[in-house]
């Protein structure tokens, strides 16, 4: 991979850096299409040369490591052609927004997780959602949690000044700012979802038909607003640990609640290491591509589409399954950071 890029001067000097201090966390930012995921694959191919190193995928619209929805942590040491190990925590969203808060304590407990497995470098992709005054807050809140010891802005114009300027003068963080390739090319949103399409067609291929009894296992996340079937199907789920990491990810086909049943579609995987499910905010259409979606198919109950941008609106809470409320009552008023 680090063989087909172009390296600039300023990037090896970050390198050197680095290996020069023996560790340190370095926290990527940029819009989309920016080349800050080319930038953090070379960089951790380098720094995987000489010692273990992480890899953190925050991106969880345009993910690389895990599918889409999800932030993942690859270990490397040697070369990136095969991860020692790879850990994945549920957002449940493409888009921070709205999910805030799954998103930074996925985040922390991988960087965590890093540490533990002894990985004295951790590079962090971030998501491209940076523009409005949400996007730099969930930023600004990345940066202060997983308290990098290097920021790395690539930007065109001053698109990152919102979140760099709270650091500038932050006694153990240091900020870089490049200005983005002009080889990069900017990719539509119309390519952007047909890639998570790709990335969940990929993932679900050989998905099987599966059946859970909820009784003893912990249930949370955003729940849809009613019980009916069309609230549930196609509704995109994670079955995980008990340290709430990802084991396998699933398309709902029906909540029965009167057998306390959920049917769904997901990979082989070990039924016995699931403690619990975390409800997403997708529905995900596998019949549908990008292209060929008709107007007026079946509802989505107000949920996020199977394939909306990353700045799309996150929907309101909705109830628990195990709550016996009905829809419609008694629900908050959503909040927009989290």
């Amino acid at each position: 991979m680090a063989s087909d890029v172009v390296v600039p001067d300023e990037w090896e000097a970050v390198f050197c850096t680095l290996r020069d201090r023996g560790s340190g966390t370095v926290y990527v930012v940029g819009a989309a299409d920016r080349g800050k995921t080319t930038f953090c694959r070379w960089l951790t191919a380098q720094l995987a040369s000489t010692v273990m190193t992480g890899f953190l995928d925050c991106d969880i619209g345009q993910s690389t490591l895990g599918p889409p929805a999800t932030v993942g942590l690859a270990l490397y040491r040697g070369s990136l052609d095969a991860p020692l190990s790879t850990y994945l925590r549920f957002v449940g969203a493409v888009t921070p927004s709205g999910h805030m808060v799954q998103e930074l304590v996925g985040a922390l407990r991988l960087k965590e997780r890093a540490r533990e497995e002894g990985a004295p470098f951790l590079v962090v992709d971030s998501p491209g959602w940076v523009v409005e005054p949400a996007a730099q807050e969930f930023h600004v809140r990345m940066i202060d949690l997983l308290q990098p010891d290097l920021v790395v802005g690539f930007e065109r114009g001053p698109e990152l000044e919102g979140i760099l300027v709270n650091f500038r003068r932050h006694p153990r963080v240091r900020i870089i700012e490049y200005a983005a390739p002009p080889q990069v090319v900017e990719r539509k949103r119309d390519w952007r979802r047909l890639y998570r399409f790709q990335r969940f067609s990929e993932y679900f291929a050989n998905a099987v038909p599966q059946a859970r009894f909820l009784s003893g296992l912990g249930v949370h996340g955003r729940m849809p607003e009613s019980f009916r079937d069309e609230s549930w199907r196609d509704l995109l789920i994670a079955l995980c640990d008990a340290e709430m990491m990802v084991v396998v990810l699933g398309l709902v086909d029906r909540l029965d609640l009167v057998s306390g049943t959920l049917t769904f579609r997901a990979p082989p995987h070990d039924a016995h290491r699931v403690a619990t499910v975390h409800v997403g905010s997708l529905q995900v259409d596998l019949s549908s591509p990008p292209g060929r979606v008709v107007q007026g198919s079946r509802p989505l109950s107000g949920r996020q589409s199977t394939l909306p941008d990353e700045n799309a609106h996150a929907p309101a809470p909705r109830v628990s399954p195990a709550s016996g409320a009905q829809a419609g009552r008694g629900r908050s008023v959503p909040d927009q950071y989290g």
